[in-house]
């Protein structure tokens, strides 16, 4: 069956999200949230994972296969981006939709399939200091690329005027991610005892640098000794960098509690009960988890980076990034008028808008 035959439905090969459903990352999020909505749309999409990240052969329409886990160069993607080009090549997709930068480093490779190729840009990853001098040059040659991509869609502002200033400005398309719609009232059953033991900040994320956990604590022990040691801190993420997780436990005291990764029930539960949301980055792209707390009508706090400005939110909303006594004077006046930080979300965008808009750039492309 060739390309051009209109009797059956466009493929559409998704590279850069490890597995779905319930996989933590900002990617994976994404991909959980959007792709079964493009089969609704009348895609056939096909997703290709890592395995043991991948757990089954379908989610909401879309076919999940697994590429091999491997890790080369202190990563589990080389040999997955190496196995996608494969893939594609054998699949024949109409579109490869790139779920990250990452993914773009063999944008070339798919090119040469005769497939258009959309890069979802979900943030800047050469910024972020741990992956090293062979990372970052990887990540700027994968940005490079995108120039030669049919259609580039950027999940901030930011990130689309990041391109600009590289001269990349055609087939741009600024789509951010959206809160979920709220949920039916979570059974809490033995998830019950995470939120026990009195009033709490959470955390949301993977426990790196990327996240400056580390200035969130201390800026937590700040406000917490003020108030007579009452709160805690719960941090929800996974403690897979083994050198920073290392760092912040010894600086944790019995306040701060490393909840490891958790699963979406479980985030319902934490988002509903807590006192303040905080997301302390020093580097996002369009962040899941702070678009999440505002969904379910938190008080948000947030670094003032430029990706977490583009969601608009007035200024009380807003700390210096990495400045410990900022971040603590923002955690005072959340924590004592708490309504005065919970977000409008009606100004943010649904997952059927992220969908409808998604699908239109690949109807703009195959045209």
């Amino acid at each position: 069956m060739t390309r051009t035959d209109e009797s059956r439905p466009r493929t559409l090969l998704v590279v850069g999200a490890r597995g779905i459903p319930d996989v933590e990352g900002g990617a994976e999020k994404n991909a959980e949230m959007l792709f079964p909505r493009v089969v609704d749309a009348g895609y056939r999409v096909v997703l290709l994972g890592i395995d043991g990240l991948i757990t089954r052969d379908e989610f909401g329409g879309v076919e999940l296969l697994k590429a091999p886990a491997s890790r080369l160069l202190g990563t589990d993607k080389l040999l997955y981006y190496i196995s996608a080009v494969r893939t594609s090549r054998r699949l024949r997709p109409d579109v490869v939709h790139l779920q990250g930068l990452g993914a773009a480093l063999f944008l070339w490779g798919h090119k040469t399939t005769g497939a258009k190729i959309v890069v979802r840009y979900g943030s800047a990853d050469y910024l972020v200091a741990k992956w090293g001098r062979v990372g970052r040059a990887g990540f700027l040659a994968a940005e490079f690329q995108t120039r030669w991509a049919d259609a580039i869609i950027a999940v901030a502002p930011s990130l689309a005027a990041r391109l600009a200033g590289r001269g990349i400005v055609d087939n741009v398309h600024v789509i951010p991610n959206a809160v979920d719609e709220l949920p039916a009232a979570a059974r809490d059953g033995e998830d019950r005892e995470l939120v026990e033991g009195g009033p709490y900040v959470l955390l949301v994320g993977r426990v790196t640098a990327q996240k400056d956990v580390l200035t969130s604590i201390r800026a937590f022990q700040r406000v917490n000794a003020a108030s007579g040691g009452r709160l805690r801190l719960l941090i929800a993420g996974g403690l897979e960098d083994e050198s920073y997780v290392e760092q912040v436990r010894e600086l944790a005291d019995p306040s701060v509690v490393l909840l490891g990764r958790c699963t979406r029930a479980q985030l319902e539960l934490l988002y509903r009960e807590c006192a303040c949301y905080v997301n302390g980055s020093v580097h996002e792209g369009s962040s899941n988890a702070a678009l999440e707390a505002i969904g379910r009508g938190c008080a948000v706090l947030l670094s003032d980076i430029p990706e977490n400005r583009d969601f608009g939110l007035p200024d009380r909303h807003h700390f210096a990034v990495g400045d410990e006594a900022a971040q603590a004077r923002a955690l005072e006046a959340a924590i004592a008028e708490p309504h005065r930080f919970v977000a409008d979300r009606t100004g943010f965008s649904t997952w059927d808008d992220v969908a409808a808009k998604t699908v239109g750039v690949y109807e703009s492309v195959l045209s």
